[in-house]
């Protein structure tokens, strides 16, 4: 239906959200080492000031770059195994968020409203069951293979 020209534009624009992520995570993942260990953490430090940083953004790039070299890994199921990872790594992740709004000490009164409370904890389960189901999905794709019908 678009042909070869939005075939190669699709493909590209793949690439580039490829590129985009990886660069992402490794600054993101440098930066947070750097925060935890209580090092120089910014891109806009000389090298020999951010050497940990620098150090940290490399290896995070260099171990990305190994694991989709090996000859033969099915980087499709790799790329699914790292959403899974993801999608189980969040709920966690809100569940400190919601603590935190709802702490008097940080938030004073801003603190979150009941209404809101429900719609965070709702949001959180309903997350934490999707990330399950796509975790099974994933790992066992035949498990939900009665719901196909056939």
């Amino acid at each position: 239906m678009i042909g070869r020209f939005g075939a190669a534009l699709f493909a590209l624009g793949i690439v580039e959200a490829g590129m985009v992520a990886s660069v992402t995570i490794s600054i993101s993942s440098a930066y947070a080492f750097g925060e935890v260990a209580r090092r120089p953490h910014s891109l806009n430090l000389p090298m020999a000031d951010g050497r940990v940083f620098y150090s940290v953004l490399f290896l995070c790039a260099a171990t990305a770059g190994a694991i989709v070299l090996i000859p033969g890994l099915p980087l499709v199921f790799v790329v699914l195994l790292v959403n899974v990872v993801a999608v189980l790594a969040m709920p966690p992740a809100l569940v400190f968020l919601y603590m935190l709004a709802n702490d008097r000490e940080v938030m004073g009164d801003l603190v979150s409203p009941k209404w809101a409370n429900i719609l965070a904890a709702s949001v959180v389960v309903f997350l934490t069951l999707a990330g399950v189901l796509f975790g099974i999905s994933v790992i066992a794709p035949n498990f939900f293979a009665f719901l196909g019908g056939k």
